[in-house]
């Protein structure tokens, strides 16, 4: 009995161990200023939409590294490294259903999350 036991907790352990759960991050997703510019395409903040995910930024100036970041609350401050070579400030601030972004510190766009 107690070496079944012990098989079990092995594998529990094991289970838990090797899946890792991670919280996804608030502003991980596709965000746009409004439903008509969630598609593909755009070249400015208006008509493009901001694609996040854990390691890069795709945004109306291109496909961006996340180098360096630092959260402070539920915001995002992050050192961007960009295709073109160019490093990119970017705060991203969730708020509720909706993400305020400054890129490359230009005025600050408020996005929704794409449907």
């Amino acid at each position: 009995m107690r070496g079944r036991v012990g098989f079990a907790v092995a594998v529990a352990m094991a289970a838990v161990l090797g899946s890792p759960v991670h919280a996804a991050e608030l502003w991980v997703g596709r965000w746009a200023v409004s439903p008509s510019a969630c598609g593909f395409g755009g070249s400015t903040p208006k008509t493009a939409a901001l694609v996040v995910n854990d390691t890069s930024l795709n945004w109306y100036s291109g496909h961006c590294r996340i180098g360096k970041m630092y959260k402070l609350g539920h915001a995002a401050y992050i050192q961007a490294r960009c295709s073109d070579s160019t490093d990119v400030p970017v705060t991203l601030e969730p708020r509720g259903d909706r993400l305020r972004v400054t890129w490359n510190r230009t005025k600050a766009e408020d996005l929704q999350r794409c449907k």
